[in-house]
């Protein structure tokens, strides 16, 4: 009972903390993401700023908000990005991943739908057990997996280090200020005139270095990333199992050193003389 009632409080936990990173900016959650899971997406990891700038335009291009998108929307998006599922099926898995049940899909919540079989096979390789679900066609028609995807979510990897940390916290907080300007020239340029025009060749310009500011956030990220330790969750552990048996090797080898002491002490540490 007890341990039910621990279970339901760090699901409940859980939950919250998840809505509280929804509520946040796009790129807030593609930071926590990446974090989550920058040794998991390999070279992949810049897929995922892409698919934060993509699903920001389709927010603003199909509704009213850039910062999050209806269940249509949002399953329009997971099609348009190489899922392909039928209607139904993709009714269903945007449905699973509304956690809060707001009828809204953030991009955190877009992003563990888009990763979900990558998310699941990290959660199984941590607990150390074979999928409960058929991952083998992309997680096409998997559900009520959101409890599981939340959690890995929120689970660290071992060997995130202070400076991969410090190069993504750094990457999104350029990639905001980036975005801001671009939103703001853009909003001058479409009133036209004289300052829309001005508007258009400073977007010109900033967009032109866009590219070399993104290459240099890049090989930071890519030289911290290198530099980290990439374990796996099953590494950790084992990791962890080497420690105990080094600990139990060093209390046994202190032992028989204390031993073999109090038997010098006492005249003994030799072999014992038979009886004439």
């Amino acid at each position: 009972m007890a341990a039910n009632v621990a279970k339901l409080a760090r699901s409940e936990s859980t939950v919250d903390r998840f809505s509280e990173l929804s509520a946040k900016d796009p790129v807030d959650q593609c930071e926590f993401f990446l974090k989550s899971f920058i040794f998991a997406l390999g070279d992949g990891w810049k897929d995922v700023p892409n698919l934060c700038t993509e699903y920001q335009k389709h927010a603003k291009a199909t509704g009213p908000t850039d910062d999050s998108m209806n269940h249509i929307q949002a399953a329009d998006f997971l099609q348009r990005h190489g899922k392909t599922r039928t209607g139904i099926q993709r009714k269903h898995e945007v449905a699973d991943v509304d956690l809060n049940h707001d009828g809204q899909i953030s991009f955190i919540e877009y992003l563990i739908l888009h990763y979900k079989v990558m998310i699941l096979k990290e959660y199984y390789a941590r607990h150390e057990k074979e999928p409960e679900e058929d991952l083998s066609t992309d997680g096409v028609g998997v559900v009520d997996v959101g409890g599981k995807l939340v959690e890995e979510l929120f689970t660290m990897p071992a060997g995130l280090s202070p400076q991969l940390e410090a190069a993504l916290e750094a990457f999104a907080e350029d990639k905001k200020k980036r975005e801001a300007k671009i939103k703001e020239l853009t909003e001058k340029a479409d009133k036209g005139g004289v300052k829309g025009m001005a508007a258009k060749q400073e977007l010109r310009i900033l967009e032109s270095g866009d590219t070399t500011e993104m290459n240099r956030i890049e090989l930071t990220l890519a030289a911290a990333k290198r530099k980290a330790s990439k374990k796996s969750g099953a590494d950790a552990l084992q990791a962890e199992r080497d420690k105990e048996e080094k600990a139990a090797k060093a209390e046994a080898d202190a032992k028989k050193a204390k031993m073999k002491a109090r038997m010098a002490m006492f005249g003994g540490g030799g072999p014992v003389a038979p009886k004439k």
